[in-house]
């Protein structure tokens, strides 16, 4: 008996620390498909609510918007060979830069993230200088006018 006592005591801690490595596996092995699952419920909780931002941010942009911009416009309406042909206001959000591009590709100020990079290259400006806030731009503004004041 003292043998079984000696042995229990000396390998104590061998003995915990793999009954807690078992009921981690154990663990583990139970709830894999849950946590397979996490990065594609990530994403669509970020889909969700960046559709709901720019739900509100279309929303602010139609409240705001001039009078005399029909409700029912397009946005892809809004330049004329190059040039804005209505008072157009648009809410650019904060965090990376493609999301800020594509407040002025909803708003039809550029058609793609490559439109406004290349505007700004040729004109020499920084694309990632986009500063979030709200601009209002005015009818006869050209795309080069546009990026310089987003950048400036």
């Amino acid at each position: 008996m003292k043998f079984l006592k000696d042995f229990l005591y000396d390998k104590n801690d061998i003995l915990v620390a793999l009954i807690i490595l078992v009921l981690a596996g154990a663990l583990i092995v139970w709830r894999v498909d849950v946590i397979m699952e996490y990065p594609s419920t990530l994403v669509a909780e970020i889909d969700v609510s960046e559709t709901t931002e720019e739900t509100a941010e279309h929303a602010n942009e139609d409240s705001s918007a001039d009078d005399s911009k029909p409700s029912d416009s397009e946005p892809s309406g809004v330049m004329t060979d190059g040039v804005l042909n209505q008072n157009v206001t648009v809410t650019i959000p904060s965090g990376s830069a493609t999301g800020a591009v594509d407040a002025l590709i909803n708003a039809g100020l550029f058609e793609s993230y490559d439109d406004f990079v290349t505007v700004c290259k040729s004109s020499g400006y920084t694309p990632e200088n986009i500063k979030a806030t709200t601009y209002n731009f005015e009818a006869g503004m050209t795309k080069a006018d546009i990026a310089a004041k987003v950048t400036a």
